[in-house]
């Protein structure tokens, strides 16, 4: 059930059970989203070491019982992006796409019983497993064993941690089952359907919230280590918690950014513009490029101006065209606008990209291998030419990607600005 109200923008964002309960406690409901749960964080605390004191309890038991409660507070942290992310989503202009987008947003901030159901199944579990092995609560408890008060504030932290795990598995769950709707989505797409490569990033991100909150989940193992049961069910939530992440990036790696039309151009065309500025002066140049779904990338070499002036302003304009000879009113064309990255330098910052961008790169250079086969073998076996057209990666030569920012795509003469 989704709760909207017009109060503040804070208000406005709660969707989960979880932030409405927050948001009708003081003082919590007074204070921004980011306080919410650093307010939570030490007054649970506080509640936790007023229990230890009173009951007497283990050293040990305050030592896991705040790192429980930090983990519910970390969790809770990643409430401030998910669901803030999910509601910017815009629609995308591919039907199947936009029926993916709207069941999965549907199934996460709609319906209640996708949000409760795991995190009940795991709450039961909990209290079944505690019934079943008294000493593994006895241990923790000591002589607090027993005694209804405490019993209740362990009933709500164990709800609190059961809800966390559960929501965390729905939404990983739900975001593999989209990122493969997507995916196969993406198939059926025409003329300028497509989902904007903005939305895809966001979905993107959502995913790596899904790994966080998994990843959190890993501060319970001091806890399960004690029970060998508890400790291969977390450690099974967790394989399957990266394993669906996994599989959702996978997919999602799968989604085009640019619909067909504009797709049909930076993969057949062979030569591209690239239009630089620098002191106030335009720079422009043919060049080779190749497209791998996402990206342009660019060979250009380190004598070359164009890399002089990437390196004081890396904003690019790269414009492909396919025409007509015989009529240019079915000429077609596409500008992409954007921020250039170079890729290849030795550097320290160099290195440091070709290492998070290293299989991208080797993918790039393979596209361009079979793209343009008789270009690259000509220069990777002459010597003797200048050293700007000399083909030696990290030498003399690198890659620019095209980090696109506005997109604009021409057809018969009529421009139309695509959605970034």
């Amino acid at each position: 059930m989704m709760t909207v109200v017009s109060e503040s923008p804070k208000r406005s964002q709660r969707k989960w059970i979880y932030e409405e309960i927050v948001d009708k406690i003081p003082p919590f409901r007074w204070l921004p989203p980011t306080w919410d749960v650093i307010a939570q964080l030490f007054l649970v605390e506080a509640v936790g070491i007023l229990a230890f004191i009173y009951f007497n309890m283990p050293l040990e038991t305050v030592v896991l019982g705040s790192i429980t409660i930090l983990y519910t507070a970390v969790w809770s942290a990643g409430c401030l992006y998910i669901i803030p992310s999910m509601r910017r989503l815009r629609n995308p202009t591919n039907e199947l796409e936009l029926r993916v987008l709207k069941e999965y947003k549907s199934d996460l901030l709609l319906n209640r019983r996708n949000e409760l159901a795991v995190g009940i199944l795991c709450f039961i579990g909990v209290i079944v497993y505690t019934f079943w092995d008294p000493e593994f609560l006895q241990h923790f408890l000591g002589p607090g064993f027993g005694n209804p008060l405490l019993f209740i504030l362990l009933l709500v932290l164990a709800w609190d941690v059961s809800y966390r795990i559960g929501l965390s598995f729905v939404t990983t769950l739900f975001a593999a089952r989209r990122s493969i709707g997507l995916s196969h989505a993406a198939r059926s797409r025409r003329g300028l359907e497509y989902t904007a490569y903005s939305e895809v990033r966001t979905l993107r991100f959502l995913d790596s919230v899904n790994v966080y909150w998994g990843a959190t989940a890993a501060l319970l193992i001091p806890i399960a280590a004690h029970s060998s049961l508890l400790l291969i069910g977390l450690l099974a939530y967790l394989a399957v918690i990266f394993g669906l992440s996994f599989l959702s990036f996978l997919a999602m790696e799968m989604v085009p950014w640019f619909p067909p039309d504009v797709e049909s151009i930076l993969h057949n065309e062979k030569f591209a513009y690239v239009g630089l500025c620098s002191k106030g002066q335009a720079h422009v140049t043919p060049v080779i490029f190749v497209y791998d779904g996402k990206h342009i990338y660019i060979g250009i070499s380190v004598a070359s101006a164009k890399y002089r002036i990437i390196k004081k302003n890396p904003k690019v304009s790269v414009l492909v065209d396919m025409r007509d000879p015989n009529n240019p009113m079915r000429n077609r064309a596409v500008m992409i606008r954007g921020n250039g990255m170079i890729l290849g330098e030795i550097t320290l910052m160099g290195i440091l990209r070709m290492y998070i961008e290293g299989l991208w790169m080797l993918r790039a250079r393979s596209l361009f291998a079979r793209k343009y086969p008789r270009y690259m073998k000509y220069y990777d076996k002459v010597q003797e030419l200048p050293l700007a057209w000399q083909n030696k990666p990290f030498i003399s030569r690198v890659m620019v990607r095209v980090d696109p920012e506005k997109i604009t795509y021409w057809r018969e003469a009529q421009p139309t600005k695509l959605r970034v």
